[in-house]
């Protein structure tokens, strides 16, 4: 009897280690995204008073997936043009460059539709440019929140839509009235793309 016993409990360890070790916690992910961005900056800082802000773009790349979250990392461009010169003196154009890491968790609605939110922090680099010439740039970083909607059109391709809202911190060496204003940016992404997966 005891060896019956011992046999099953056997058995029942056997099977749970098989169930487990086809169902990894951890493993590799690929899924990648290119995306268009409508910038939609506010607030009182110069991106958002002073430039007029241009279609963008993006991408990202999902590498690892831990059960349902997925860690990643991307990057978005984002070109502006001055509106007020007061502001921005001989700088005619802007870009603002982020690079950043983030975790997402997928959550499947449908066969075909998914919801991922996600939660994000990164570096930021604003670049000022006038008639071809260079004139530096800010450094900073940048925590960014939001959700992607997923709808799968193929076995290895979805398209999305998303938001996020994307805040930035960056250095400044100005008189001090005016470091509030140069310090920071503040805007909504509005995204739409294509998932690789």
């Amino acid at each position: 009897m005891k060896l019956k016993v011992l046999f099953f409990l056997f058995f029942l360890q056997f099977s749970y280690s098989q169930e487990t070790e086809n169902k990894k916690p951890v493993k590799f992910n690929h899924d990648i995204r290119i995306n268009a961005i409508i910038p939609s900056n506010f607030g009182d800082n110069f991106l958002a008073k002073a430039n007029n802000a241009k279609l963008g773009v993006g991408t990202n790349f999902s590498f690892l997936r831990i059960y349902d979250f997925k860690l990643g990392a991307g990057y978005d461009f984002i070109p502006y043009s001055t509106t007020d010169i007061t502001f921005a003196g001989n700088i005619k154009r802007s870009e603002f460059h982020t690079v950043y890491a983030d975790i997402a968790y997928e959550i499947k609605i449908t066969e075909k539709l998914n919801i991922e939110p996600y939660i994000g922090f990164g570096g930021a680099k604003l670049k000022f440019e006038s008639d071809g010439r260079s004139f530096g740039n800010q450094k900073g970083n940048n925590f960014r929140i939001g959700f992607n909607t997923d709808y799968k059109l193929a076995k290895r391709l979805s398209a999305f839509v998303a938001i996020c809202y994307l805040e930035s911190k960056l250095d400044i060496n100005t008189s001090p009235e005016f470091v509030s204003f140069y310090d920071n940016a503040k805007m909504f992404q509005f995204i739409i793309g294509l998932k690789i997966h």
